[in-house]
């Protein structure tokens, strides 16, 4: 645990969470009628020509918002106030381009309807601290000499095949840019909070394939020619959730 005089000086965007993640980056598309009955208030569909500005690496399609999806094993995550650091375990969970405005203020943000993990322990802290978590005991991971997956009965089934795999630089631009907006979500408090997700130290990177299918809300989102995938093995940091004014006027 930090003593009390560090935890005086440590400010809302210091790292409340670290830990190092092997991932596959899926980008894809929602509907964005779809999107639009889960957003919550003062969230809305960017404009076209704030997504083709923000994010120009990707292809703009009529009626439907490209989003990621994060596949994850979690390792050695350390949440810094009390110095633990956790089991490993599976997440899954995705960001969405949305503009928040509050007071006559435009955002532009990474909205994370929610998240998928397979502990309980993990789930609780994450939905006391604002996230939206959901238990899932069911998730499993599972990797064959041809292929990695991840699968939640009836609702995600996700593969990766070996041979897809080709060595890359660099993540796609969109994954990267996405990731750096602020990150939104809304707390099963109805409470809405922001705080900043950031991803660094990428030692391999990879291009991928991927098949897909999710069913959230009865919406099934499944991979087709426009879904892009990276594989990545990277650290991350995660700051404390905060409300609007304390994250963007502190």
């Amino acid at each position: 645990m930090i003593r009390f005089k560090e935890f005086r000086t440590l400010t809302p965007y210091d790292p409340f969470m670290s830990g190092d993640n092997l991932s596959f980056f899926v980008g894809g598309y929602f509907p964005k009628a779809d999107l639009m009955r889960i957003l919550r208030g003062g969230m809305s569909i960017p404009s076209d020509e704030i997504m083709a500005s923000e994010f120009p690496s990707v292809k703009q399609r009529k009626g439907m918002v490209p989003f990621l999806t994060l596949y994850s094993r979690c390792n050695n995550v350390r949440e810094h106030i009390f110095d633990v650091t956790v089991r490993p375990y599976l997440e899954i969970n995705f960001f969405f381009p949305v503009t928040y405005t509050h007071m006559g203020e435009a955002r532009l943000c990474s909205f994370m309807p929610l998240l998928y993990l397979d502990r309980l322990f993990h789930t609780i802290g994450g939905c006391l601290l604002g996230l939206r978590k959901q238990f899932h005991p069911n998730l499993r991971f599972t990797e064959t000499d041809t292929l990695c997956s991840f699968n939640i009965p009836n609702i995600l089934s996700a593969s990766f095949p070996d041979d897809s795999m080709e060595e890359a630089e660099e993540v796609d631009p969109f994954f990267a840019q996405i990731i750096t907006k602020p990150t939104l979500t809304y707390s099963y408090f109805h409470k809405t909070d922001f705080y900043t997700t950031r991803v660094f130290d990428f030692k391999k990177v990879c291009k991928a394939s991927a098949d897909i299918a999710w069913n959230y809300k009865g919406t099934v989102i499944k991979s087709d020619e426009y879904t892009f995938c990276n594989f990545a093995e990277y650290s991350f940091t995660v700051s404390q959730a905060m409300s609007y004014k304390k994250y963007f006027h502190p």
